[in-house]
């Protein structure tokens, strides 16, 4: 028998998938979906096995028509390195157009969520062991500028930073050459590249623009932590949390633009941007597994459990264009980061093991 708990939980879980697949705005043609492919059968892990896993995966548009998905795991045993590129990931080129895949293979990489990244012209950069790598459509990688992670890749593809976490310098590249452009010591939380500025987060947990050329612009934004939740949205404009429950577009003179109001940033919330900066997606979650472990009475406070959520708003002025809300279990490693398509018209999201591709006008 249920409980009046859990009844008013799930009931309002229901009352949030409805009212939010909802269309956002009647007056435009509604978003559909127009690929769909079971990751499962190519690799990817959709049932727990009684192992601790670590869940990597991640997809990119390369074109908007092309998507990468990089299906990317470990087990944890008893004594395990922190960082590696073992086993081998698997890497699938898909063509949204003519719905099929187009190219496969399995290569090393490391075993980080953004350890593969979109680049200008339809090539990527993949880390892993060896360094840093820019590989083709075709698979084919150069060889590797030496380095560790995390990578960083500015929305349109043209810059790259690699390294920091607060225990290394940070390294800001040329997206199509690997040339070294600066670099910044490790005392720095950390730099995030755009494709004429950068976000630079002084030790005070400052978050500040730096435009070439011209004096440092602090930002109103609330860092809780070192790692970096600000993501540039285009190049002249950022988003970044305001406050815990507002998400705020500023310009990098420090000028806002408009604010978002916000549920999870206790949880999963970032920010995904489109190369054409004219759409960026907020995906939110307020419960991961690691939640689960340590909450197994689901004492939630009031906080919207057992939600994920994906929501694309207009770069100019932050209208909602398209919301999707679901369940996300059983769980099976971290939820994973979408993807925006270079035009900002289509969207790529793994749920369940499921890649679904929607098209928004």
């Amino acid at each position: 028998m249920m409980s009046l708990r859990g009844l008013t939980s799930t009931a309002v879980i229901m009352i949030a998938l409805v009212g939010c697949n909802a269309p956002v705005n009647p007056g435009r043609p509604q978003p559909k979906q127009i690929f769909h492919e079971d990751l499962g059968l190519l690799g990817f892990r959709t049932k727990p096995s009684g192992q601790i896993v670590g869940i990597f995966t991640n997809v990119n548009f390369l074109t908007d028509n092309l998507i990468l998905v990089t299906i990317n795991d470990r087990v944890y045993g008893p004594v395990e390195k922190t960082n590696t590129d073992q086993p081998l990931s698997k890497l699938l080129l898909f063509d949204v157009s003519q719905n099929r895949l187009l190219n496969a293979a399995s290569m090393p990489v490391e075993k980080d969520r953004g350890a593969v990244r979109a680049l200008e012209g339809g090539r990527f950069a993949l880390l892993n062991e060896e360094g840093l790598h820019i590989c083709t459509l075709e698979f084919a990688c150069g060889l590797p500028f030496a380095t560790g992670g995390p990578l960083f890749v500015s929305p349109e593809g043209t810059k790259i930073v690699v390294g920091g976490n607060g225990q290394k310098e940070q390294k800001l590249l040329d997206g199509m050459t690997l040339e070294e452009l600066d670099r910044f010591p490790f005392e720095n939380p950390s730099v995030i590249p755009g494709d004429r500025a950068l976000i630079v987060a002084r030790p005070q947990r400052e978050v500040y623009a730096r435009v070439p050329g011209q004096p440092d612009q602090q930002l109103p934004f609330e860092r809780l932590n070192l790692w970096p939740e600000e993501r540039f949205i285009n190049r002249d404009s950022v988003a970044g949390f305001e406050s815990a429950t507002v998400l705020a577009i500023v310009k990098v003179d420090g000028t806002v633009l408009f604010r978002v109001p916000v549920e999870s940033r206790w949880g999963i919330s970032e920010v995904v941007a489109s190369a054409s900066g004219t759409r960026f997606c907020f995906h939110e979650g307020g419960y991961t597994p690691w939640n689960s472990f340590v909450n197994f009475l689901d004492v939630d406070s009031g906080r919207p459990i057992n939600v994920e959520s994906v929501k694309i708003m207009s770069s100019d002025n932050g209208s909602s264009l398209f919301q999707l809300v679901w369940d996300p279990r059983p769980y099976v490693g971290m939820p994973i980061t979408p993807a925006l398509s270079p035009n900002g018209q289509r969207l790529a999201i793994v749920r369940h093991g499921i890649l679904e591709i929607f098209a928004i006008p």
